[in-house]
């Protein structure tokens, strides 16, 4: 049977891979949702762009709503693994851990604001993220903090990001990105680029060690370089 490529799961395993009937009610769902918003999809709507009966689709989603969280976090799920995930062919990286986490944060920041179903959920309706904000942490946001506590160890390492407790600095910096994603368009005119901007330079300096630590950090990104 045709299957798709496995999306990461909370622990930064890999899920298994999705069937063929899963990929098209996911893939129907979002479609439903880019053309007539969250409110207006219904399970009919889905079952009738999938292909599939709706009792195929009732027996797998109790509502719409654990069908669009589902589509919600396959969402996230992808944009964080395109945004992180380097390129098989690409050269060894070395500028410091440091740098490359936080263009890496910007860079996953800027992809969800380009999204076309983050842009139809956030420009119509934002509500339906408040779990995301309020409940405890879901499987994408840990996925995140996983990625970024990877990142931060490199950073000890390599002396580029001061030393703390890598699940607070994790955490935080997640709380931190969250806000620039949903929050944006609340500051009215300020372009997203500027924001992001300032958003790079908080990172930057939350993360830089000491006077002393950044020396011995910076000298040993360069000793990795030759």
């Amino acid at each position: 049977m045709t299957t798709t490529p496995p999306l990461p799961t909370a622990n930064g395993g890999r899920a298994r891979p999705l069937r063929l009937s899963e990929r098209q009610i996911l893939d129907a769902a979002r479609a439903c949702v880019l053309a007539a918003g969250v409110h207006d999809t219904t399970l009919n709507d889905v079952a009738r762009r999938a292909g599939v009966s709706r009792m195929t689709l009732y027996r797998r989603y109790s509502d719409i709503g654990s069908l669009i969280s589902e589509v919600l976090g396959h969402e996230f799920a992808r944009i964080l693994r395109e945004n992180t995930e380097p390129s098989p062919q690409a050269p060894p990286d070395p500028r410091p851990a440091r740098r490359k986490l936080v263009e890496t944060v910007l860079a996953v920041v800027r992809a969800f604001h380009a999204d076309p179903l983050m842009r139809q959920v956030l420009d119509a309706e934002p509500e339906i993220l408040m779990p995301y904000l309020i409940n405890r942490f879901g499987s994408t946001q840990q996925i995140a903090v996983n990625l970024l506590a990877n990142r931060l160890d490199a950073g000890y390492r390599d002396g580029s990001v001061r030393r703390g407790s890598i699940a607070v600095q994790a955490h935080s910096i997640v709380l931190t990105a969250q806000a620039f994603i949903i929050s944006a368009a609340a500051t009215g005119p300020i372009p997203v680029a500027r924001l992001l901007d300032e958003l790079g330079a908080m990172l930057d300096a939350y993360l830089a060690p000491g006077p002393s630590a950044s020396g011995q950090g910076e000298a040993e990104a360069e000793a990795a370089k030759s």
